[in-house]
C-alpha cells in the first residue's frame, strides 16, 4: 500500500475511535444503614425495609450492631425507609439522596424505647366526634414524623385494637402561610404517614381514611402567630363506632 494511503487509512481509523462517544460506566453508590438507641446511641440489631421510588425496587435486610445492611443503588432516588426492632416504635422515613456519583452513602436511624406501662385510650368515643393529636409532631415543612410522636399514636392504636367497629378519619391541616398547593399536599402526606404507622401496627386499612385539608379548614384566624400553630395540626373523626 503506497504511504500515503496508509496514512488517510490510519487517519481514518483514528477519526472513527476519537470521535464516537463511549457509554460512561454508572456509578454505584453503596447505601449502609445502621440503627442506634434514641437515648444512648449504642448500636441496634435491626430490621429494614426500604422502597425506591424512581428504581421502582424493594430492598430488605438487617443491620448486625455495627455491621450495617447494604444496597446498591445506581441513581439518585427517593427511599421510604423502615427500620424495626424489638421493644422499639417502628421508624419510618423519607429520604431524598441526590448523590449519585459517590461510592458509598450511610445513614444512622434513631430509634426510641417504647414505653413499658399500658397506654391509655381516647374515651367519650361518638360518631363526628373530633381529637386533636395535640403531641403528634413532625419536622418543620416536612412529614417526617418524629420519635416524640409515637407514645400517643400508640395511645390510638389501643384505642382502636379495643373498639373493633371504630372507623376513623385521619385529618392533617395547615395555616395559610406559603403555597395554597404545597400546604394540601403536606396536609395530605402527614395524613397518610400516621394511617402507615397505625397499619404497621395492626389496624386494618378498611378502617382507616385519610385526607390533607390544607388551610381550608382553620380552627383559628390566621392573624398572630399562635394561631396560626393551632391551625397547623393533626385530627382524627369518628367516622362509625
Amino acid at each position: 500500500m503506497r504511504p500515503g494511503l496508509l496514512f488517510l487509512c490510519w487517519l481514518l481509523a483514528g477519526s472513527l475511535v476519537y470521535g464516537q462517544s463511549k457509554p460512561q460506566p454508572t456509578q454505584q453508590t453503596l447505601f449502609a444503614l445502621t440503627a442506634v438507641d434514641d437515648a444512648s446511641s449504642a448500636f441496634l440489631a435491626a430490621k429494614f425495609t426500604v422502597d425506591a421510588k424512581l428504581a421502582k425496587k424493594k430492598f430488605a435486610g438487617t443491620s448486625q450492631g455495627t455491621k450495617a445492611f447494604t444496597f446498591v443503588l445506581r441513581q439518585a432516588d427517593t427511599l421510604t425507609v423502615v427500620a424495626e426492632v424489638p421493644g422499639y416504635y417502628i421508624s419510618e422515613e423519607l429520604m431524598a439522596v441526590s448523590c449519585d456519583t459517590c461510592a458509598d452513602y450511610a445513614y444512622v436511624v434513631r430509634l426510641a424505647k417504647r414505653e413499658e406501662k399500658a397506654d391509655s385510650i381516647f374515651r367519650n368515643l361518638e360518631v363526628n366526634r373530633t381529637f386533636q393529636l395535640d403531641k403528634v409532631y413532625f419536622d418543620q415543612s416536612s412529614y417526617v414524623l418524629r420519635s416524640e410522636s409515637y407514645p400517643q399514636l400508640d395511645k390510638l392504636v389501643k384505642t382502636l385494637q379495643t373498639t373493633p367497629k371504630l372507623v376513623i378519619e385521619i385529618a392533617g391541616h395547615t395555616d395559610n402561610v406559603g403555597d395554597r398547593r404545597l400546604n394540601q399536599a403536606l396536609s395530605h402526606n402527614r395524613a397518610k404517614i400516621i394511617q402507615s404507622y397505625l397499619m404497621r401496627s395492626g389496624i386494618t386499612e378498611n378502617r382507616l381514611r385519610f385526607v390533607g385539608y390544607g388551610d381550608s379548614r382553620p380552627a383559628a384566624p390566621n392573624d398572630t402567630e399562635e394561631n396560626k400553630r393551632k391551625n397547623r395540626r393533626v385530627e382524627f373523626v369518628v367516622l362509625s363506632i
